[in-house]
């Protein structure tokens, strides 16, 4: 069962044809209702040059921000509420390109050992502190360093040298690859390091962004203002910015077409009915993806040929269709396809992981697994995800492993299943660094906190610590797909589902949007025009 050939061998029945989805809590049969590819709809809204600079523009998203300090992020998608006051040494646009920030420029030692940042000169925090190679080293000392929850975004750093007032060396063990797209997430946001001190951080965000946050009630919503004097004036097109938590889908759907708020991110289910309307949709495939995350430390989940088994039993393109209307690809793999460590010839990976129930049943009977105790599978409380939680624990109902699904906050399903280890099983989506090697980190490294069997997955990490190493594309992809061949051959505590297609939904006044590749929608600069 060690091989890919010894997969096949297990394979006894055919593949399921999946036409219609006959899974309890899924919904209509994709085929019932009107549906569009994903290439039919727009990826942005092009700005309205009659827009009004004293618009307010009201936002709101699944989850609220854990904290206002980066280092205690648990989830990745609370940079949707630090990037209006946040500015990162990077910036990664809609089409996946990094582009400077806070840094001007970056620049490669000739070997590989280092990168040379040229930062913004004459910028202060909002607290008045200046923005220099002084702030910057303290905030990557920070951001690398115990307790910080982001360090497996910059596992690749090992010092930072101030070399002089407005120029920063970082010095890596390999990885250099990889950097960069990294000071584009949470661990290239700078706060100010005096706020640091003072723990004001802890409640109150104090960097350098178009925005400042003004009223802030936590875990519900946040006001935010123009910053005075910002250095770029075009992120700025309204005059205020109001965000909200509605982590219920069809409340925000709503909310949205009953115009109480402008613009949120909407399920795939949803797009035809938020067109019809008259909401503008933008759609796109993303880094983010679907998984079912394991305890490896746990029995039965220690054992390979069970994960194998758990595998095996997912439909996958069924949620993908049945729940994503086909806006999910179907894979195995963690990489989206065209990222530059997708292995095509590897695609879905069904050959190897196919949808066989029975034989996933076979499997399970042979490991002598009791189906007689409940295992807990923690979920985010988003709709969406605990249907798909639910999805998960009927078809592995079905093959002889019951589970409960437990719905909580997205911070509270990493607190239990990564640190406090009281949930057996995790159901989450990735929505952080679009970098490969930042996904592997953060997801099967033994310290993530997706791995709290600290399960040691040596090969696959040497494999992906090598094609992280350059900065030449053909040498990085060459590497990855190395990983993935291996990683077809392994069972880890990671068994991805899908990777989603991206919607938001925006008022048809909304303009200067787009839908990025990473999982935060890029609101920099969004205007508001006059309703006529």
């Amino acid at each position: 069962m060690g091989t890919r050939h010894d997969r096949r061998l297990l394979t006894t029945s055919t593949l399921v044809a999946i036409g219609a989805l006959a899974l309890a809590g899924c919904g209509e049969a994709p085929q019932d209702r009107e549906t569009k590819a994903t290439s039919d709809y727009p990826t942005s809204i092009p700005l309205d040059e009659d827009f009004d600079p004293n618009a307010t523009f009201r936002w709101a998203y699944t989850a609220f921000a854990t904290g206002w300090d980066p280092i205690d992020s648990t989830n990745g998608a609370d940079i949707n509420f630090w990037a209006p006051v946040y500015d990162r040494l990077l910036e990664e646009n809609p089409e996946g390109n990094i582009l400077p920030m806070l840094a001007t420029a970056y620049t490669p030692a000739d070997d590989l050992k280092s990168l040379t940042l040229t930062l913004r000169e004459g910028l202060t925090f909002s607290d008045g502190e200046p923005f220099n190679a002084e702030a910057v080293k303290f905030n990557l000392d920070r951001a690398i360093a115990p307790p910080s929850n982001v360090a497996l975004e910059l596992p690749m750093i090992t010092s930072v040298e101030v070399i002089d007032e407005y120029t920063v060396k970082i010095n890596v063990d390999g990885g250099l690859g990889s950097l960069p797209m990294a000071l584009t997430a949470r661990g290239g946001i700078m706060v100010s390091p005096k706020a640091v001190s003072s723990d004001i951080i802890d409640t109150k965000p104090v960097g350098i962004g178009p925005y400042l946050a003004t009223d802030i009630v936590p875990g519900d919503n946040v006001t935010f203002i123009k910053s005075e004097d910002y250095w770029e004036p075009d992120a700025q097109r309204v005059s205020k910015m109001e965000y909200r938590l509605i982590a219920d889908d069809q409340a925000r759907y709503n909310a949205l077409v009953a115009g109480e708020i402008d613009g949120t991110q909407i399920n795939p289910d949803q797009i035809v009915a938020a067109e019809k309307a008259g909401i503008e949709v933008t759609v796109k495939p993303s880094v983010n993806f679907l998984f079912i995350a394991l305890n490896t430390e746990l029995a039965p989940f220690d054992d390979p040929e069970v994960r194998t088994a758990l595998s095996m039993a997912i439909d996958r393109q069924a949620i993908a269709d049945g729940v994503y209307d086909g806006h999910c690809t179907p894979s195995t793999q963690m990489f989206q396809p065209g990222s530059i460590a997708y292995d095509d010839s590897i695609g879905d990976g069904s050959d190897v992981y196919p949808y066989d129930p029975e034989a996933a049943k076979k499997i399970l009977e042979d490991a002598g697994v009791d189906n007689t105790e409940s295992f807990i599978n923690i979920a985010p409380n988003v709709t969406i995800y605990t249907k798909i939680a639910e999805i998960v624990q009927d078809q592995w109902d079905a093959i002889g492993l019951t589970s409960e699904v437990k719905p909580a906050p997205p911070a509270q399903v990493v607190q239990e299943f990564g640190l406090d280890m009281t949930a057996d099983v995790a159901t989450a989506i990735y929505p952080g660094v679009n970098d490969p090697n930042s996904i592997i980190n953060q997801l099967i490294a033994p310290s993530s906190l997706m791995n709290p069997g600290h399960a040691e997955w040596t090969e696959l990490l040497d494999l992906a610590a090598e094609a992280s190493s350059s900065l030449d594309d053909d040498k990085r992809q060459a590497g990855y797909q190395a990983f993935a061949e291996q990683w077809m051959t392994e069972t880890t505590n990671m068994i991805p589902i899908c990777h989603v297609h991206l919607a938001t939904g925006f008022a048809d006044n909304v303009s200067n949007v787009a839908q990025p590749m990473s999982g935060a929608s890029n609101l920099r600069g969004v205007a508001v025009s006059s309703e006529s």
